[in-house]
């Protein structure tokens, strides 16, 4: 697009109901400039509606989640280095009082620093559902500027339209915002006058030219001058809630392992630092494999409560652990060479295990696992562990079909490599290694295993089948006997056992699946297939220590749409609007468009069901009659399925992953069940630290 220029997004693709602005930017490798996106939700009077319509990096979120910051990220490139940021927008939540969603940049350097000592700088803008980019704006007038309004999404006639504005400011962030109505820190105010900022003048423009001119010289006839460079609006009563651009340490969301998380661009710094477990040099399959291996089981070797935590489970004894690597070994003429071999010993009794690893896409094969079988029963060692991204269900044997004759006198193990990045997050976030250099060991181990090109991969496809199964299901046409139907199933069911991973890994604590003891894995997903031909959705339930209730994740390939729910028991006593209100509170932070249902005594269907924000406004909405009696609530949350099957933004594992995230954080650790005062001794059920509340 060109400056002043302007679009209609539903012109350039057809159900938009969330897109992604990227902020581009490089400077030269000796002199890295730090710019940042920030976002000002406006409303028709062209101003914000209160500082909380400031999206920026001190405040992430806004227009109750609909707008988001993702973060930035960086990359070495052969003469500078490049920087992307990240703003997410779901345009079906933005609240109709926000009329217009500018778009910012801001340069965070010295005294002489401006965009125009940058290599680039643009704007793209992606859809949100599978990140196909719909337009992009390239700044090529910067020069002094440390503030630019880059465009800014509006509504015009019902519909979201685009409009490239490239306005830039030599007076910085805190008086570019302050001019769109929000009170900054007063030692922060560096305009010339208060409260308005100065616009630089556009290159190559005649200096008794206003810097807003310009934009609206080259703005179409749809645009008025208002909408690009507006007049002061009048005077508001003053704000006493100030906000401060000077950066801060964002929050943590989850957990303090998010922080741990590497960095995808910190590898590629000019300057890296020295790690106990590097990434560097890694070249072909082989290699990493090596690596990996010599990794884990150096680490298994080191970290005593590490290497008990992975060997006691396969009935190793609490002792000393020794780890080798490539033992060889021969069967007759032919040698054999195992990636690895753990020996435990306590007292008089030793345990030894043989270890075959896999990294990336390497795939275990039932022969070679029966070998080192064989090998383990001639040796007289205990068992055989295989290491790989296959992720396994707890009630599963083995990921691979093995011969059952060959494990009478030796087990066999499977280890994913989820699962131990799991358990290091276990330990760590409970603080679980006593010695210091132990842990500060497992926490590097933690960061090789995030890194990309350790092997050790996240669950992130869906399988070969999955694009055909999904349009079957959107066109009505799946049948029970379709080749990829078990499949789907079974990717479902693993892709279950990894959310729970990951949420446990986060939070610290181990979340399992809610499973029916009497069905195993064969039944269970028999069962998937079942409900995925019957009704187009696929379903899984999680245990989530100290909540509540069991969160139920669901996704309806029918409709596109990925959600989350949990329900809790409503108060035993009090009328039926005091109960309503009493789950209001526990809500008081969370987004307006979850979805909240009732459901009186002696039904399963549900009585009542609205949008939290309507709730909050009326109350009643939710109380079927008088003569009801409200004796549960159903939270919801749902979100846009992704659509594409493998790894990055838009497929569908990560939208399940962020949505159970963002219903855990929004909702679920903020549930307490209600227990009545005068009980003797409450029981918190699930281990939630209850409050007492008395109706």
């Amino acid at each position: 697009m060109r400056k002043g220029g302007n679009v209609t997004l539903s012109a350039l693709a057809d159900e938009i109901g969330s897109v992604s602005v990227i902020l581009e930017w490089a400077a030269e490798k000796g002199h890295p400039l730090d710019a940042d996106v920030s976002v000002l939700l406006l409303g028709d009077d062209g101003k914000v509606r209160s500082n909380d319509d400031f999206v920026f990096y001190n405040q992430p979120s806004g227009a109750g989640g609909a707008v988001r910051l993702r973060g930035k990220t960086s990359s070495v490139e052969e003469r500078y280095t490049a920087f992307t940021d990240v703003v997410e927008v779901d345009m079906d939540d933005v609240p109709d009082s926000v009329e217009r969603v500018l778009l910012a940049a801001s340069l965070d350097g010295g005294a002489g620093d401006g965009f125009g000592r940058l290599e680039y700088l643009r704007l793209r803008l992606l859809r949100g559902s599978d990140a196909t980019e719909l337009l992009r704006f390239d700044v090529t007038d910067a020069s002094t500027e440390t503030a630019f309004v880059l465009g800014e999404v509006y509504r015009r006639t019902g519909q979201w339209k685009f409009r490239a504005i490239g306005q830039g400011y030599d007076t910085g962030l805190a008086a570019l915002v302050t001019e769109y109505g929000i009170e900054v820190d007063a030692d922060e105010e560096e305009s010339p006058t208060p409260g308005r900022a100065e616009p630089a003048a556009p290159a190559g423009a005649d200096s008794t030219v206003s810097g807003g001119s310009s934009a609206v010289q080259d703005a179409p006839n749809d645009v008025s001058p208002a909408s690009v460079s507006r007049p002061p609006a009048p005077a508001r009563e003053r704000r006493t809630q100030t906000v401060t651009t000077k950066k801060r340490r964002p929050a943590r969301r989850l957990s303090a392992s998010k922080a741990r998380r590497l960095d995808a661009g910190e590898a590629e710094e000019p300057w890296q630092s020295a790690r106990l477990f590097p990434v560097a040099g890694i070249g072909g399959a082989g290699e990493q494999e090596r690596r990996a291996t010599s990794a884990l089981l150096a680490v298994v070797g080191s970290v005593r409560e590490f290497g008990r935590a992975l060997t006691t489970r396969f009935g190793a004894p609490a002792g000393q652990v020794e780890t080798f690597i490539e033992v060889p070994f021969s069967r007759g003429d032919k040698p054999y060479r195992p990636d690895g071999l753990i020996r435990v010993t306590r007292g008089q009794r030793t345990w030894t295990a043989l270890v075959e690893v896999k990294t990336g896409t390497g795939e275990l094969r039932p022969e070679q696992v029966e070998a080192y079988l064989d090998i383990a029963r001639e040796q007289r060692f205990d068992t055989v562990i295989t290491v790989s991204n296959l992720i396994t269900a707890a009630d599963e044997r083995h990921p691979i079909a093995i011969d059952g004759r060959k494990t009478k006198k030796v087990g066999v193990h499977h280890l994913s490599w989820a699962e131990i990045r799991f358990r290091c997050q276990l330990l760590l976030e409970n603080s679980s290694v006593a010695d210091a250099t132990q842990e500060y060991i497992l926490t590097e181990f933690l960061r090789y295993l995030d890194h990309p090109r350790s092997g050790a991969d996240k669950f992130d496809d869906m399988g070969p089948h999955w694009v055909a199964v999904r349009d079957s299901v959107s066109a009505g046409t799946l049948r029970p006997a379709d080749k990829g139907l078990p499949s789907v199933a079974e990717r479902f069911d693993q892709l279950t056992h990894y959310l729970c991973l990951h949420l446990g890994g986060l939070l610290g604590i181990e979340v399992l699946p809610h499973l029916n003891r009497r069905v195993d894995a064969v039944q269970r997903r028999h069962a998937l297939a079942e409900e995925l031909c019957r009704n187009g959705t696929l379903s899984a339930m999680l245990r989530i220590p100290g909540t509540v209730g069991p969160v139920t994740v669901t996704a309806d390939l029918r409709v596109g749409r990925v959600g989350c729910s949990v329900s809790i028991d409503a108060p035993r006593q009090g009328r039926p609007l005091t109960r309503v209100k009493w789950i209001m509170r526990q809500l008081a932070d969370a987004n307006g468009n979850l979805r909240v249902e009732s459901f009186d005594q002696g039904s399963r269907e549900a009585a009542r069901a609205d949008l939290l924000a309507l709730v909050r406004q009326k109350p009643e909405i939710l109380i079927a009659g008088s003569a009801c009696e409200i004796r549960a609530f159903r939270i919801s949350l749902s979100a846009p399925l992704g659509a594409k099957r493998g790894a990055g933004k838009g497929t569908f594992v990560t939208s399940l992953v962020d949505t159970l995230e963002k219903f855990y954080e929004e909702v679920v650790q903020n549930l307490r069940e209600w227990h009545d005062s005068t009980d003797a001794a409450p029981a918190s059920g699930n281990g939630a630290s209850a409050s007492t509340e008395k109706k």
